[in-house]
């Protein structure tokens, strides 16, 4: 069992959230818009109803949604929101209401006032003793006599856009009064006329509340670069280098996503002070420390030994994490393998309600288009189409291919190839179109775009027997190119993974960490899933040499597979 360096004493400081007190939580939100004097219409207050709604949703909130009360309907939905069955389940409630107002009252649709002091009464310990303990975080959107709040007719309040900005980015991380400081933060820090900053009418939390307390916190030491990547990329679904990236510390880098969050350290021989990871609340569930092959035993507990008088953590607070080849054995630390740690990150999904790592979603798309390709084949001419994301280097392969820079290339994380590319060449004998294509498959170009590719793409392909090369860069295989082979097959037939070879880029990663691709798979199944469906062809190149034998290996293996689709 591997330890976990989180202890209880951080609850004692915080609501408790569970996962069926989230499944209960209900917010009550009330927003007018049209008076039944028409000049007093709040024109822009649609975009506060869809943005707060949302955001609302998105917390975990169910809503009880009014529009367009009166003061009476106001004061009627706020007593019947007290009696909710579901108040006896959450673990917080949020009270939003969006109108005209003055100090301590806002105003109904007929003009009759309702007084905010009211909102206090109806969920306080008398009259609603479901919520007793809990947070109830109230935001009312409206003038306060002596304060003016401001609205755009065309993007809603101000105050109301700037709470959902912060709340979208930072929830999964601070508590509830960090996240209001934060919103006060960006009304002082601008420089508009019309930003007026919100106030904190009362505050009577004693404890922290955090919307999301139980996101999975990991911290990894040691060297690896490679590994560390590889072990998040696979965890969390998604490139690192889409996933947000910020600094903690000036060497150490956080990725994260709803259900994980990764604190990247430097080399352990970097000047850092370590025990500020730990200082956060709540602390980190697990600490990991990636050790390179060939390690030295007697090192790696000088390491731990560094670590934990450092942090003034035990030392079997760190797991070491062996190299992919290593089988757990007899160490002077504790140590796990990869598939380990997966299963321990696991366990923890599954007591929070988590997304596990081995339920991910296998397929994001419907039923695929049934297409046949009855082309002959022949022996003399190919076609080598690039596939693939923007930023794995699919250009930079097609000029490794064609043996000299044809192809536009660069070193970006970006797309380069804006449209379809072709150069040709003759390699041991067969004539070889190498055809570059733009990231067709990007969910954020339009589909009359990608349609326009393939077509382009298809006429290309038309007179040889075409090979699809997918590139993927080493590391970062995620569901993004498991969309981009299904994307082929609608697009180009359902036999198209016949066709298709993996070509692995950033090769000499693999060789400065010692791994083989069986290490790989094994690091990375949705990779091992993919090459797998293309007949288990795979290729790694590395870009920055010019040897031919990489594209010899390629050949072959381009070869073997079109003399196979001829018997």
């Amino acid at each position: 069992m591997m330890a976990t360096c989180r202890d209880d004493e951080w609850a004692k400081n915080i609501y408790p959230v569970t996962k069926q007190s989230k499944s209960h939580r209900i917010a009550l939100m009330i927003n007018n818009i049209k008076f039944h004097n028409n000049s007093s219409d709040r024109h822009g207050a649609e975009k506060d109803d869809w943005v707060m709604f949302n955001l609302l949703q998105s917390l975990g909130y169910q809503v009880v949604r009014y529009n367009n009360l009166t003061g009476k309907q106001i004061d009627d939905a706020l007593t019947q929101f007290s009696q909710h069955k579901k108040l006896t389940h959450t673990d917080s409630v949020f009270v939003t209401i969006m109108s005209h107002g003055d100090m301590g009252i806002i105003s109904g649709t007929d003009s009759k006032e309702f007084e905010t002091e009211k909102i206090f009464q109806c969920l306080n310990a008398k009259n609603c003793p479901a919520l007793v303990n809990k947070p109830k975080i109230i935001i009312i959107q409206a003038c306060r006599g002596d304060t003016v709040s401001y609205r755009s007719t065309s993007d809603g309040s101000f105050f109301i856009q700037t709470l959902a900005d912060v709340f979208n980015k930072w929830s999964h991380e601070y508590d509830i009064e960090e996240l209001f400081r934060k919103v006060m933060q960006h009304f002082e820090a601008s420089s508009s006329d019309c930003m007026q900053m919100p106030t904190k009418e009362r505050n009577t939390l004693t404890k922290r509340f955090y919307l999301f307390p139980d996101r999975i916190s990991v911290i990894i030491f040691g060297k690896g670069e490679l590994l560390k990547k590889a072990l998040i990329t696979n965890i969390l679904g998604r490139d690192v280098s889409e996933l947000s990236n910020k600094k903690f510390l000036t060497n150490t880098e956080i990725y994260e996503n709803h259900t994980y969050e990764f604190i990247c350290t430097p080399d352990l021989n970097t000047q850092c002070e370590y025990i500020q990871y730990f200082s956060k609340v709540p602390p980190p569930d697990m600490c990991l420390v990636v050790v390179a092959d060939g390690f030295s035993d007697k090192d790696v507990q000088q390491q731990i030994d560094d670590l934990s008088k450092k942090t003034g953590k035990p030392p079997d607070v760190f797991t070491v994490v062996l190299p992919l080849r290593y089988k757990p054995g007899c160490y002077s630390f504790k140590s796990c393998t990869i598939q380990q740690v997966f299963s321990e990150l696991d366990k923890l999904a599954a007591d929070r309600g988590r997304t596990l790592i081995s339920m991910r979603p296998a397929d994001y798309f419907g039923a695929h288009n049934k297409m046949e390709n009855n082309r002959k084949l022949t022996s003399t001419k190919v076609n080598l189409v690039l596939q693939g994301t923007g930023g794995t280097g699919k250009s930079a392969s097609g000029n490794t291919i064609l043996g000299k820079k044809v192809v536009m290339s660069k070193l970006s994380s970006m797309p380069v190839t804006a449209e379809c590319q072709v150069a040709e060449t003759e390699i041991n004998g067969k004539h070889v179109r190498v055809i570059d294509t733009p990231d067709m498959f990007d969910g954020f170009i339009e589909a009359s775009v990608t349609d326009k590719h393939v077509k382009q793409c298809k006429q290309l392909c038309e007179s040889e027997p075409s090979v699809y090369l997918l590139v993927m860069r080493v590391g970062r295989c995620t569901e993004r190119e498991r969309r981009i082979l299904k994307m082929l097959e609608k697009s180009f037939g359902n036999k198209v993974s016949e066709q298709t070879v993996i070509l692995l880029t950033w090769g000499g990663d693999l060789e400065c960490e010692g791994m083989s691709l069986e290490n790989l798979f094994s690091l990375q199944p949705t990779l091992k899933e993919i090459t797998e469906k293309c007949g288990n062809r795979c290729v790694v190149f590395e870009n920055s040499r010019s040897d031919s034998d990489q594209v010899e290996k390629l050949m072959d293996t381009v070869v073997r597979m079109l003399e196979k689709r001829q018997k």
